[in-house]
């Protein structure tokens, strides 16, 4: 850069900056007042007065020519940016809250919006849990069976067997051999009791337990009246006549090109061999029974059923004449293979010395999980529905049953069940359920877990 200035003495008019190509004009330079009765320093005379800073011009009528090349920024040297952060002084009030407001934290007003904004979606997010609770209430409490009459222990046995999702697919996806038989009607009711479980049609569903409990009673006179019966025996003939009907349906199904399944003996039957030893001369006896259920004796003094099972499978004796002459043998059972769905009969109503039917209603610990051997290797169980009797008496008393919603899953956390009074469903727990019927569970529903390598043998 070249400064052109007038001759000594002179005071200048106008100064030049020449930067490449570039002519700017600037104003003249500010008086400055001297210190001397207003003489102009010997300096000024000499070299010319100091250019002020173009960025500071105030002069509108100042005209700039810009080039598209762009400056070079002068460098400041060390010095300098040390002395400056040491003479640094602290920004007014005015200063701080304009930077406050340029800066990234968000103000007092943004604070408030975002806190409105949460409030709002927790809101809505609460308002859509009730929704959900709500509906969820209305549904499940859809789930419940009429008793117009004495029918509570085929309610409590129809929902006992809904719990059990597989055995009711295995069924349901073999309606097209079981639809062509005439004979299969309680299989036919009891799927038109599932498919109408979540009716709110109250006479709808009693035309289908009218039609369920007349299927039955075709195999089995005693259910026609409309007296009390016990669960249990109604349990056991419903799934007798369908697993009568297994070998009927399986020709059927041959005959059309396709096969059939008995569900009953898929997810229920299971073998159990029992070993006669004399206890004489050691001579042995075997035989293989099928089963569908295990009625157990109570233990006294707060049994539990893992108890009870072993107890059932322990050697007793047995009044049995050998070749040998003794009348002494032993008598022990063994699984030899396990089921999916393992029904348990607790032994509560037996006859007294004087033949007198009662009730047992000592309390049973309700195990959740069960562990089961067999020859072919053991299995783990876990509790998913009960049949409880609640009366004291032979002659008095209701049946209800409870079981785990099946949406939810046997291993859920959130353990979450229902309780089938009839028509009034109610939401429970597993952990509840086991300490509220210690003293009326009659019939116990476990199913094999898929995962059992936390079992503990």
């Amino acid at each position: 850069m070249f400064r052109l200035f007038s001759c000594c003495g002179k005071k200048s008019t106008a100064v030049i900056d020449v930067v490449g190509d570039k002519s700017v004009a600037a104003s003249d330079a500010p008086a400055v007042t001297a210190k001397n009765n207003g003489k102009i320093p010997w300096r000024y005379r000499l070299f010319g007065r100091p250019l002020t800073k173009i960025n500071c011009i105030k002069n509108e009528k100042q005209s700039i020519i810009t080039d598209s090349k762009p400056k070079k920024t002068a460098t400041k040297p060390r010095w300098w940016c040390s002395w400056k952060k040491r003479c640094k002084v602290a920004p007014s009030p005015e200063e701080q809250s304009r930077e406050e407001e340029s800066d990234g934290t968000p103000h007092q007003a943004q604070v408030v919006d975002l806190q409105g904004q949460a409030e709002e979606e927790e809101q809505q997010t609460n308002d859509c849990s009730k929704t959900l609770k709500t509906l969820r209430h209305q549904q499940f409490c859809c789930l419940g069976l009429p008793n117009p009459v004495q029918i509570c222990y085929m309610n409590s046995c129809l929902q006992s067997l809904l719990t059990l999702e597989d055995f009711i697919r295995d069924l349901d996806q073999q309606e097209q051999v079981w639809s062509l038989d005439p004979d299969s009607t309680i299989i036919k009711a009891l799927m038109d009791i599932s498919r109408s479980h979540f009716s709110v049609d109250r006479h709808h569903k009693l035309c289908l337990l009218a039609a369920f409990k007349k299927a039955v009673s075709l195999w089995n006179p005693e259910f026609k009246d409309l007296h009390q019966k016990d669960a249990h025996e109604f349990l056991t003939s419903v799934l007798d006549q369908m697993r009568c009907l297994g070998q009927q349906l399986q020709v059927l199904a041959s005959s059309i090109g396709s096969t059939y399944s008995c569900p009953v003996e898929g997810h229920l039957v299971f073998k159990m061999q029992n070993t006669r030893t004399c206890k004489s001369c050691g001579a042995e006896s075997t035989r293989e029974e099928e089963f569908t259920h295990l009625s157990l004796d109570l233990v006294p003094a707060h049994g539990t059923v893992q108890q009870m099972l072993e107890h059932y499978l322990i050697e007793t004796e047995l009044d049995f004449t050998c070749e040998c002459g003794a009348t002494t043998s032993g008598q022990r059972s063994s699984f030899i293979n396990l089921p999916r769905v393992l029904v348990l009969h607790l032994k509560r109503f037996r006859f007294s010395p004087t033949l007198e039917l009662t009730k047992d209603n000592d309390p049973v610990v309700l195990s959740r999980d069960l562990v089961v051997p067999s020859s072919q290797g053991g299995g783990c169980y876990s509790l998913v529905s009960t049949i409880n009797h609640i009366g004291g008496t032979v002659t008095s008393g209701h049946y209800i049953s409870d079981g785990v919603d099946p949406d939810v899953g046997q291993e859920d956390p959130t353990d979450r069940w229902f309780t089938y009074n009839d028509a009034v469903v109610t939401e429970t727990s597993g952990a509840s359920v086991c300490e509220r019927r210690e003293r009326f569970s009659y019939i116990l529903f476990y199913t094999r877990r898929v995962r059992e390598q936390n079992c503990h043998m």
